[in-house]
């Protein structure tokens, strides 16, 4: 009787530690498959932050190339007319100089007398940029016209507040002022004046010697007979 309690206990003993290894086993393989699910979980979601990291990467180079293309800069409009290949008006970025404008205007004639511009002035918008021929400046110089009174002149009918000079009322003094005029043509225009009984448009002035196409388009937007 004690023999088979003993082996019944030794039976009891087995199958409580065949038990307790299948337990073990099923809790390593658990543990194992919990790892394995972890390491899984991390690759993915390392895997997402380096797709969002990308697609930020892709999106800030997208709107920085957006905003660089939408980036205008700024531009004025000059009008180069006289001794140039194409007169015309011309747009020009706002930091260009004379001798640009007159690059775009095509060059020089080859009548054209360059010292009488200053080539390395700034450029402003609206600006009009006359191009005496060796011949104009030779009359000029003839009147007793030089080269920083026209500069002068010039800056000063294109920035003044009044802008044009009434060619039925002004003085002699006061059509001096008119670029390119010395006295010989500004006592010209006032005998005509006087004559005619004064000038009906802006382009009667072309009737005065001396004063005909090209000198007239020099000085047209510097003078108005109201």
């Amino acid at each position: 009787m004690k023999k088979k309690k003993k082996f019944l206990a030794m039976i009891f003993l087995g199958a409580v530690m065949a038990l307790s290894a299948c337990q073990g086993e099923k809790e390593e393989i658990l543990i194992g498959q919990a790892e394995v699910l972890s390491q899984e979980t991390d690759a993915e979601n390392a895997d997402e932050q380096e797709g969002s990291e990308a697609s930020s990467e892709k999106k800030g180079e997208k709107t920085a190339d957006t905003e660089n293309s939408e980036k205008i800069l700024p531009t004025v409009w000059v009008d180069v007319s006289g001794a140039v290949k194409s007169p015309g008006v011309y747009e020009l970025a706002a930091d260009s100089r004379v001798f640009q404008a007159i690059e775009a205007a095509g060059g020089f004639t080859e009548e054209a007398d360059a010292q009488w511009l200053n080539q390395a002035e700034p450029v402003s918008d609206g600006e009009k940029i006359l191009v005496y021929t060796r011949e104009e400046t030779q009359e000029l110089k003839e009147q007793g016209v030089s080269v920083s009174q026209i500069n002068q002149e010039t800056t000063e009918a294109e920035t003044g507040a009044q802008g044009k000079i009434n060619i039925n009322q002004a003085s002699l003094e006061e059509l001096q002022e008119i670029p390119g005029i010395g006295e010989v043509r500004a006592q010209a225009i006032i005998d005509y004046r006087e004559e005619a009984g004064g000038f009906g448009s802006i382009e009667d002035i072309q009737q005065v010697s001396g004063i005909k196409g090209k000198t007239f388009e020099k000085i047209e937007a510097y003078i108005t007979v109201e």
